[in-house]
């Protein structure tokens, strides 16, 4: 086939298929229309939603600063308390600003007040906030010398085995738990688990530790 030949089938091909592109336009119009309307609002839906989550986050971001700025200046400026309050009333930052005042309680073994702090937290969302807040509610409990309420926090935790929580660390204040209960049996044998469980971890070199220690004593 000559090269003149072939020049004009392609240019008839091209001429065929915009014809058929021209005339099926044509036909489903409305439709088309329709469809292409369609994607350009998704399109600018998703778009909104993006710079909206953006932002979102951005704020959230600034709000935790915040609260965490606050929450390490109150050791050495107490008056920085009435704002890390004010923050804790706020719905944003409510939930980690009560934890950071029910830290600086417990810290200074006021259990009541801590405790009064940690009431405010709601039940959820499981993350990392709550099972913190969970462990600092037993941690208030052995402060009390209330033990049977912190073995049933961290008992509860163990069972539930969160992904977002060191499980080493609950089972190893439960032990400790036990220990200072009185309960040498059990306080042992959570330690001996806890060292075979988790025998590279900060808390199974601690249970070692405290094997050695109680079966001295024995």
């Amino acid at each position: 086939m000559k090269r003149t030949e072939r020049h004009h089938l392609k240019e008839d091909q091209m001429a065929t298929g915009v014809h058929w592109l021209v005339e099926l336009y044509q036909t489903y119009k409305r439709e088309i229309t329709l469809v292409a309307g369609a994607l350009v609002l998704a399109a600018v839906v998703f778009s909104g939603l993006l710079i909206i989550r953006t932002q979102t986050r951005s704020v959230r971001s600034r709000a935790i600063g915040e609260v965490m700025d606050l929450a390490a200046e109150v050791a050495q400026k107490p008056e920085k308390l009435a704002e890390l309050e004010k923050l804790a009333a706020k719905g944003r930052t409510s939930r980690l600003a009560n934890m950071e005042l029910a830290k600086h309680w417990a810290e200074k073994s006021d259990w009541a007040k801590a405790d009064s702090y940690l009431g405010k937290l709601p039940a959820g969302p499981k993350d990392l906030l709550y099972y913190q807040a969970e462990d600092l509610k037993a941690q208030v409990a052995m402060g009390r010398k209330d033990y049977g309420k912190a073995i049933a926090i961290y008992t509860k935790i163990g069972d539930e085995k969160p992904k977002t929580y060191p499980l080493d660390a609950a089972r190893f204040r439960l032990a400790e738990c036990h220990e200072l209960k009185g309960d040498t049996a059990t306080a042992l044998e959570l330690y001996k688990k806890l060292q075979t469980e988790f025998p590279q971890s900060y808390f199974g070199y601690e249970a070692s530790l405290k094997l050695s220690k109680l079966e001295a004593r024995k």
